[in-house]
């Protein structure tokens, strides 16, 4: 073998070995997971998927599903099987007169019966009328229907609270980002300041103001990375992330201000029926109709079939087994009507009392409509004025920075002293801060008119 051929072999031998290891270490944990990235579409459809309420929610519909089938098996034939073992340990004694063994005026004492007594038996039920019957069923259903619609509550719930999430920490993320920038420049000014100090050439002053200023700055990235680290925490949390698990977002507050269709979302109509919280209680109306009609059904009557089969077998000693042994069959079939007659108010108050319940949900009703409708209007009052405040903070921002900008030309120039600096710099801070937080009220109040218009 030549030495290229020896060099050759020698590199895929490691190359297979490194490759080895690194799946060795993958499926034993030890090299760290691979970061998730979402925008917040995606973000809000994981946790549509994989948030505990939304899953419990699921869990609730799966259980409705179940309640129909449950109801509807009630109608179907129902069979039953008995089997009932007794042992005398004394036979019970009966009185017969002496006149039928030839003792007149005397009570013979009689036992029948055998000590083992085995009876087995099926009995077959068959519901044929119940008002009751059928409108459970239409009930089932209509349950059913509450609890999809409460699963569709539960997402739209869980895409708005990610939505806001998602929000504050691109937010955080974003003013970070300027933080750490003016920190660069600040501290470049305070070295610049404090070489001038030991020349001569500027004040202690000068350089004490700048470095509590760097200070203050310090400790106010140092706290917004710590609410960024919650934010991320607590958005994993939302969408039902493990804790531990490195994600990335990939969406930017101006992509998601551009994409947020501003104009057409403010001249948008309300409709009710788009709102889930509308289209729940309307189903619940209906629940309550045949609640009503329920109650009425306690007044038809009931009507059941049934077959029965029996054998029974008497013995001395137990050989139930011995199938030369005899055993006695006993069959019947036949109907059972049930008439309500009189129940002293009691079912004429049970429909009564479904009556007010069936006014007081649709006075919900109204209610809810009329509470949906105003909460539309506040939410859109909110939004322009997001929207206004948006466009105001974001020209005073740039004023802001300009202003700071040529302080510190000023300030470097000798022109400007480090109180003036300290000021521009901190009337920048407080521009800066209100912006983002204008930018995040813009998003959440646009989040929060999507809801209220049922565009979930």
């Amino acid at each position: 073998m030549t030495i290229d051929q020896k060099k050759r072999l020698m590199l895929i031998i490691r190359y297979f070995t490194l490759i080895t290891i690194s799946i060795l270490l993958i499926f034993n944990g030890v090299l760290p997971a691979q970061p998730l990235s979402f925008n917040l579409k995606e973000a809000g459809e994981y946790a549509v998927k994989n948030s505990y309420s939304v899953q419990n929610a699921r869990y609730d519909l799966e259980i409705a599903r179940k309640k129909v089938k449950e109801n509807l098996s009630f109608g179907f034939p129902q069979i039953d099987g008995t089997v009932d073992y007794s042992y005398f340990i004394a036979l019970p004694t009966s009185l017969i007169p002496g006149d039928f063994f030839g003792q007149p005026g005397e009570m013979i004492e009689v036992q029948f019966g055998t000590k083992n007594n085995l009876t087995a038996g099926v009995t077959l039920n068959q519901l044929i009328f119940d008002g009751r019957y059928f409108i459970g069923l239409q009930y089932a259903k209509i349950f059913e229907q509450i609890s999809a619609e409460n699963l569709e509550k539960s997402e739209e719930d869980i895409r708005e609270t990610v939505s806001r999430t998602y929000f504050s920490i691109l937010v955080g993320e974003e003013s970070l980002k300027i933080l750490d920038s003016t920190l660069v420049i600040l501290m470049e000014t305070l070295y610049q300041t404090e070489e001038l100090y030991k020349e001569g050439f500027a004040e202690r002053t000068d350089f004490d103001q700048l470095k509590i200023t760097v200070t203050d700055l310090q400790n106010m990235i140092n706290l917004q990375r710590r609410q960024n680290e919650l934010g991320y925490k607590l958005l994993k949390y939302q969408m039902g992330l493990d804790l531990s698990q490195e994600i990335l977002l990939t969406e930017t507050l101006d992509g998601l201000i551009n994409d947020a269709g501003i104009s057409a979302l403010a001249e948008q109509q309300f409709n009710p029926a788009n709102h889930i919280d509308y289209r729940l209680i309307s189903t619940q109306e209906k629940m309550q109709v045949l609640s009503l009609k329920n109650e009425r059904a306690a007044y038809y009557p009931k009507l059941n079939g049934f077959v029965f089969l029996q054998e029974n077998a008497q013995r001395d000693s137990f050989d139930f087994f011995d199938i030369d042994q005899p055993w006695f069959m006993t069959s019947s079939t036949g109907v059972s009507l049930k008439i309500p007659v009189f129940s002293s108010g009691y079912r004429k108050s049970r429909v009564g009392q479904a009556k007010l319940e069936l006014e007081k949900i649709r006075l919900t009703k109204n209610q809810v409509q009329a509470g949906l409708e105003l909460s539309a209007l506040q939410s859109r009052s909110a939004f322009i004025t997001a929207l206004e405040n948006y466009f105001r903070d974001k020209q005073n921002i740039g004023l802001a920075l300009d202003i700071y900008s040529r302080t510190l030309i000023k300030y470097k120039e000798g022109v400007a002293t480090s109180v003036e600096l300290t000021q521009q710099h901190q009337q920048f801070f407080n521009a800066e801060s209100k912006y983002f937080q204008t930018v995040f009220n813009l998003l959440d109040a646009k989040n929060m008119l999507d809801k209220a218009l049922g565009n979930y």
